[in-house]
């Protein structure tokens, strides 16, 4: 009769010391790591700045009289490098109507602050509706006189030299 070899059994081969040296780290600390706020920690204002382009653009570049004008807004990301930017307000982005503001005398944004963050490489779009009315009380909005009317958008950023800003122009019939 022949015996099967022995073995010898360890009862905790398979279990780990959180301190062994060869003990690799948990998941969880291999991902804490945030590009984004490396990048605004690193990256001087006016470099990531330039990284961005702002762009604004209607569906069409006439309107009849009393049709909603519609805004498209895009803000792109060039760098390879995700990227943050602190905003005055709790919203990354404005629109105004011949300089009025949201096409409202009355309403100013709130003095919150926020973030914008913007994937490597990454493009996002915002949207409006201009429904042809400027604001000049709290229940009362004037439509527009027809002609040319200049529709401006800009990243709510302290930006002294207005690049993070951009403009399209559209005819009122």
């Amino acid at each position: 009769m022949t015996r099967p070899p022995r073995r010898a059994e360890r009862t905790d081969a398979l279990a780990r010391d959180d301190d062994h040296p060869n003990t690799p780290p948990a998941p969880s600390t291999t991902r804490s790591f945030d590009a984004a706020k490396a990048s605004h920690a690193l990256l001087p204002r006016a470099l990531r700045r330039r990284a961005l382009v702002v762009d604004c653009d209607t569906d069409r570049d006439s309107y009849a009289s009393d049709q909603p004008v519609r805004l498209r807004v895009t803000v792109r990301n060039r760098f390879p490098l995700p990227l943050q930017l602190r905003t005055t307000a709790p919203v990354p982005w404005t629109w105004s109507v011949d300089g009025v503001d949201r096409a409202s005398e009355l309403d100013s944004l709130p003095d919150e602050t926020g973030t914008l963050r913007l994937a490597r490489r990454e493009t996002k779009t915002f949207e409006a509706v201009w429904y042809q009315r400027i604001r000049v009380a709290a229940d009362e909005w004037v439509a527009v006189a027809p002609g040319a009317h200049t529709i401006g958008v800009r990243l709510l950023v302290a930006d002294p030299t207005d690049r993070l800003a951009a403009t399209t122009a559209v005819h009122i019939e």
